[in-house]
């Protein structure tokens, strides 16, 4: 992971990426070079939903150059 932080808390999934101005200007380029990479999961990240049924999920927050 690059840039998120994820909490579960109860039934509550929060995930936090920083957007500040100094974080989106240093971000690095994607693969295609087309945006900056804010934040990623860099795939699909496991969590513990209801009962303990796996659940997963991904993001990504991308910036244009």
């Amino acid at each position: 992971m690059h840039n998120v932080t994820h909490v579960v808390k109860g039934d509550i999934l929060t995930i936090t990426v920083d957007i500040s101005e100094k974080t989106v200007a240093a971000a690095p380029p994607s693969a295609t070079g087309k945006t900056c990479l804010v934040g990623t999961t860099s795939g699909t990240m496991p969590i513990s939903g209801p009962c303990g049924k796996p659940l997963s999920f991904s993001l990504n927050v991308m910036a244009k150059h």
